[in-house]
Parts: C-alpha cells; sequence; structure tokens
C-alpha cells in the first residue's frame, strides 16, 4: 500500500503567484476595453435591468450564505431564451468543491482521479430520445450548444478560475466570458481544461485531459423580432487506461511510490473527440408592450440546424504485463496483437418549432420568466455511423411538445415529450414537474417520467479489433420515474422519495458481455437533508437510502455527505469559511470500469466496506477575488493502508494538499 503523501510545493506557490500575474494582466486589458453598446430593448423588459436575488443552492455538502452577491447578469440557454437565471455570485458557497463528480446533490462515482470516467451513486437514470451510441461516461465533463450559457448584461463579464493539486501538472483552468459588440451582437466563451498529468501521487498509465470549449454569438435585431444564435462546441477526452490497480505498494516500503503499483493494462489508452456546429434562430410576432405596461402574447418560429462528429478510440497493444487483464476477461482477447476499436459518428439534426407565450409581470430584477407556453416541432435527425469494419445509419424523425404554466409566483407547472416516427418508431418520453410554494408550510415539488427507448449503440453490436464482440437483439426498455421532493425553509429539513420502475432494463453483467432482464427492476430512494446552526458555525447534512436487486444494480444502500463549517468576516473586509467534508458509503460491491468495451459493469471479485472520506479546508474572499486551500484525503492519514474505492479496483489517493484562485470581473 502507498505512503500517505500530504505535500504542498514550493512550485505550487510559484504557479500560484504566476496565476495572479496572469489575472493582473487580463484585468487591466478588461478595463482597457471600449465601452459597451447600450442596452438593447428585449420583449418584456431592458437589457439593462438588475438587481439581487437569492440563488437557489444544493443541499448537503454545498455551503449556503444568506446574502447574495449579484453581478446585474441573467443566464439563459438557447433552446429558450425567455426562460432566465439572475447569475448571483456564490460568494464562497461550494467554492472549494472543484471536481464536476463532487459539485452533484449526490456525488458520482469516479475512477479515483479528476477527469475520469464516472457514473452516479444514487439511481438518476437519463432522458432518452433518439438515436443514442451509448458512451456517457465524460459528460460532466463536456458543454455542448444546449447546454452552454448565454448572457444578458451590459458590462463584459469575465470569470477566470485555476486550481493544482500536489503537482503542477495535476490542474483545472477554467475561463467564461461574455461581452456586448455593436448591432446587437453578444459573444460568449465558456471553457474548462482538466488536465491529470502528475507522477508522484498518481498510479501507472493513469493520466489524462479534458477539453471543454463552447463559444458562440447571439444576434438580437433592433426591433426585438428576431434572434439569431451561432455555436461551436468541441469536447476532448485524452486518457491511459489502467484498467484498474491489481496491488498496491507496501506502506514505507522501499517502493511505496504510488507510480509503482502492479496494474492490470500498461499501455491502455482512448481518445474522445466530439465536435458540434449549430445555428438556432427564432422570429417573433406580437410580444408588444402596450400603453398600459402589459405585455401581449407573443408568437415564436424557431429552427435549429446542428452538425456534429463524435469520434471514439481505444487502443492496447498485447504485453506481458496484460495477463491478468485477459485471464479475468478472456472473452475479450480476440486478436494477438491486442485489441483496439475506432467508432466515428457523423450527423445532421433539424428542428423546427412553433411556439406561442406570455411573459410573466413582476420582478424584473429577477430575470425575464414565461407565465405561459405552448410548443409543437418536428425534429430530424441523421446518423451515419463507422464501426470497424462496417458503417450504418439511423434515422430519426421526432415530434415534439412543451406546455409551461405559472399562474403566479407560488405555482408553477412544466411538461414536455416526443414521439419517434421513423427509425427507432415507437420510442417516446413523457415528463413533468410542478412546483408549489406553501410559503411557510414549505415547498413541494413533485416529478415524473415515463419513456420507452431502443438500446444504446454499444448494447446492441459491438466490435473490436475489427471482429464482432456481441450483437443483440434486446427489446425497448420501459422506465418510469415517480418522485417528489419537500422542503421546510424555517427548519432547514428536505425530504425526498423516487421511485424508479423498469422493464427490459439492460446491463453489463461480470464478463462485460450485455444483458437484459427478465423481469422488472424496481429502484427505492429516500432522502433527508438537515441543516443546523449555532451562531457562525453550520453543520449540513444529507443522506440517501435506495433499495434495488443486487444481482441487476449494484448501488450502496446508504450515502451520506456532512459539513461543519465555519463562515465569518475577519479584519471587516474577508469573508472566510474553515470547513471539514466528510461522504461515505455503506458496504457493496461496486460496479467495475473496463476501458475495452467503455461501460460499468458488474463485478464479484471486491467488496467495499464502510470506508469515510474527510476533506479540511479554509476559502477567503476579498471583493471579487476568491481563493481555496484544501486537504483532501485526509483518513489515510491514520488509516493509510486503506484506500477509497467507489469503483472496483480504482482507488483514490492517498492525503493531498490542493489550492484554487477564482477572480471575477465586469469591464
Amino acid at each position: 500500500m502507498t505512503q500517505p503523501v500530504f505535500i504542498f510545493r514550493t512550485s505550487a506557490m510559484l504557479a500560484l503567484l504566476k496565476v495572479g500575474g496572469v489575472l493582473i494582466g487580463l484585468l487591466a486589458l478588461a478595463v482597457a476595453l471600449p465601452a459597451q453598446r447600450p442596452g438593447t430593448t428585449l420583449p418584456g423588459g431592458n437589457i439593462g435591468n438588475t438587481g439581487n436575488r437569492s440563488g437557489s443552492s444544493s443541499r448537503g455538502g454545498a455551503q449556503r450564505e444568506s446574502v447574495a452577491d449579484t453581478f446585474g447578469v441573467f443566464v439563459f440557454q438557447v433552446d429558450n431564451p425567455n426562460e432566465e437565471v439572475a447569475y448571483v455570485d456564490s460568494l464562497l458557497t461550494n467554492f472549494h468543491q472543484y471536481d464536476p463528480t463532487r459539485k452533484q446533490d449526490d456525488d458520482y462515482a469516479n475512477l479515483g482521479v479528476v477527469g475520469s470516467a464516472h457514473q452516479p451513486l444514487v439511481y438518476t437514470g437519463r432522458d432518452r430520445g433518439g438515436f443514442d451510441l451509448g458512451w456517457h461516461q465524460y459528460d460532466l465533463y463536456y458543454t455542448t450548444g444546449k447546454t452552454m450559457p448565454y448572457y444578458r448584461l451590459q458590462r463584459p463579464y469575465t470569470n477566470l478560475y485555476f486550481t493544482q493539486g500536489s503537482q503542477q501538472r495535476d490542474n483545472i483552468i477554467r475561463a467564461d466570458f461574455s461581452r456586448n459588440f455593436a448591432n446587437g451582437i453578444n459573444f460568449v466563451v465558456d471553457y474548462q481544461a482538466i488536465t491529470q498529468e502528475g507522477q508522484e501521487n498518481q498510479y501507472p498509465n493513469q493520466r489524462n485531459q479534458t477539453r471543454a470549449l463552447a463559444t458562440g454569438m447571439w444576434l438580437h435585431s433592433k426591433g426585438g423580432q428576431y434572434d439569431g444564435f451561432l455555436s461551436y462546441a468541441a469536447n476532448t477526452t485524452n486518457t491511459e487506461d489502467n484498467a484498474g490497480i491489481i496491488k498496491l505498494p507496501e506502506v514505507g516500503g522501499e517502493f511505496s511510490s504510488p507510480a509503482t503499483a502492479e496494474v492490470l493494462l500498461s499501455d491502455g489508452s482512448s481518445r474522445h473527440a466530439l465536435r458540434e456546429l449549430m445555428y438556432t434562430q427564432y422570429y417573433r410576432f406580437g410580444g408588444q408592450t402596450d400603453s398600459t405596461g402589459r405585455v401581449g402574447r407573443a408568437y415564436t418560429l424557431s429552427h435549429q440546424i446542428n452538425y456534429n462528429q463524435a469520434t471514439y478510440r481505444f487502443s492496447d497493444p498485447l504485453t506481458i504485463s496484460d495477463t491478468t487483464f485477459y485471464q479475468r476477461f478472456s472473452e475479450l482477447l480476440v486478436d494477438a496483437r491486442g485489441a483496439r476499436y475506432l467508432v466515428d459518428q457523423r450527423g445532421l439534426e433539424n428542428s423546427i418549432r412553433l411556439s406561442t407565450y406570455k411573459l410573466a409581470a413582476g420582478n424584473r430584477q429577477a430575470g425575464r420568466r414565461q407565465r405561459d407556453l405552448l410548443e409543437v416541432g418536428l425534429t430530424h435527425r441523421y446518423n451515419k455511423v463507422t464501426l470497424e469494419p462496417q458503417d450504418t445509419t439511423v434515422a430519426n424523425l421526432l415530434l415534439t411538445g412543451k406546455i409551461g404554466l405559472r399562474p403566479g409566483e407560488r405555482w408553477r407547472l412544466s411538461a414536455e415529450g416526443l414521439l419517434a416516427l421513423w427509425d427507432q418508431a415507437g420510442d417516446f418520453q413523457l415528463k413533468g414537474r410542478i412546483d408549489i410554494d406553501l410559503r411557510k408550510a414549505g415547498q413541494i415539488v413533485l416529478f415524473v417520467r415515463n419513456q420507452l427507448y431502443t438500446p444504446t449503440l454499444l448494447q446492441g453490436r459491438f466490435f473490436l479489433t475489427q471482429q464482432e464482440l456481441y450483437q443483440t437483439d434486446f427489446q425497448k426498455t420501459l422506465e418510469n420515474k415517480l418522485g417528489v421532493t419537500y422542503t421546510l425553509p424555517n427548519t432547514g429539513v428536505q425530504l425526498g422519495g423516487q421511485y424508479h420502475l423498469i422493464n427490459n432494463y439492460i446491463y453489463f453483467d461480470s464478463t462485460s458481455a450485455p444483458r437484459q432482464a427478465g423481469q422488472a427492476l424496481s429502484i427505492l430512494q429516500l432522502s433527508i437533508a438537515k441543516d443546523f446552526h449555532l451562531g457562525a458555525f453550520q453543520v449540513l447534512n444529507r443522506i440517501v437510502w435506495q433499495q434495488t436487486d443486487e444481482t441487476l444494480l449494484r448501488l450502496p444502500v446508504f450515502f451520506g455527505k456532512h459539513s461543519l463549517v465555519y463562515t465569518g468576516r475577519w479584519f471587516k473586509v474577508l469573508n472566510v469559511q474553515l470547513g471539514a467534508d466528510l461522504r461515505y458509503t455503506t458496504s457493496y460491491k461496486p460496479d467495475y470500469y473496463n476501458p475495452l468495451v467503455a461501460q460499468f459493469q458488474l463485478q464479484d471479485r471486491q467488496q467495499v466496506d464502510w470506508f469515510p472520506s474527510l476533506d479540511a479546508y479554509f476559502s477567503f474572499r476579498v471583493a471579487r477575488f476568491r481563493a481555496f486551500v484544501k486537504g483532501e484525503n485526509l483518513t489515510t492519514l491514520w488509516n493509510p493502508t486503506n484506500r477509497l474505492f467507489l469503483t472496483a479496483f480504482y482507488p483514490w489517493p492517498a492525503a493531498a494538499l490542493r489550492f484554487g484562485v477564482n477572480w471575477r470581473m465586469l469591464d
């Protein structure tokens, strides 16, 4: 087993100083930029509307503060520019949580390093509709044209973020930028780079790089009748795949570095490259404001065209060190030279939608919102897929619809659906949500999803080293989800419950082969979150209980995370947080990630016991500059022979330090 490592290098401090210099330079450049164009009038409100609005906060390990810091920026996404959210500076809220797999309400299981493959620890399911390749293990790190944020603002907005682990080559860089130009044009950039290439605190053949870039231009016509959004997204992951650890180094031994661990694959590597070019346009009729200040009903014709390309590669030259892996998975050794695959998909999507809506009256400082929405649409998707050595095409024709109602500030109803008419005919999805504000009695959220979907490409057919590994004839999967959350703000309690019922559930067994369950799979989940406050201290708690058939789906019965947080203001200008985060799962057999089939699968070789993982951090904020220092995986300091496993055979590293800085700028 590896010795605990708790390092903060001089090189890390130098890197921090370098980053500070870069940030200062960028700030000077931003200040020197020319003044922005006057705010352009949008239907139902002016671009200059600003104000404070308390943002909703996630439960559990996320830290919450009662005072919001708002920049006067409103955020929306391209599929509905009329539903805005006031951008609120999170201050120190959850700032120290840099890993996307830990920024969710419930954590995801990854392979022990930032940027690695992941899946939820608490079952959630995924929205389906149309052709699906089946590669989703890096979704949390990617940004697409539909998920990238657009900003309504008057002044340029820049958000720069940098965090580094125990080595310089373990870091994350994020940059967000938005600026108005003449003639109603707004430009936006959303960028994230995850680099995990350290050696001293990382196991062999585990390095990875992820780059996620989304950039776009928004054209808003002078009269407000036309909006056009041009976006380009590029998401790339290059990773070394060691397929897991056979044996960890001996603690205190001569070769105790993590780099001396024995791994299943010494040369495995993969590359996922996704590219997307999309243009979305809206032409609006009506929706003008009359002399009394009332906003009329609007009618919109919209069109979206999306060209996308996705390439997935894997290769592993066969070596003597791979013997144990291929002994465990002999069915995957189809060629004496090793294993490889190449899948290339190119798609063209066209969507036409007709909608009518009326904007909600009330607080324009909270952003534009729709009082109601009725939308119908038709989407055609053409997919050409190259599988060594064969090609295939899939064409989807989807009927889509949306309904939204907001009768008042205390009620909201939304529903949407789709129906496939061409290839994969009969696939459908219906989902809805009701939000009810009972004031002092609390808030209730009800949500439901019912969907029937065709198996993914990976579940249906797969070629390895140009040889067909399997071909299935699975039936479509019918999945139902029903959930509710009840929040009592005065007591800091949130109760939740979900029930999933899945017919013809598809999974990968312990041999890496896809299987379809002959019986229905049910998943029952209950959750509770409770916050305790005592002066400047908070204790934040979230616990999830889930029960299912472990022969098909293996989940921890309990997942919990708890935080002890001190929040204060020092020297009249320094906002600080000092805290500790604890997370754990009860004993279970976690899934194993097999890079040769790019899937999480069942396994029977490793039982993971209850193991609490502890982090401690200090974060501070001065004006719009924030920083944190965080000690991670501290449990290994007094328990050096154990490691945290959320995925079988992929341990988390020993204790180490990380720091991060963030600077937000206007003008």
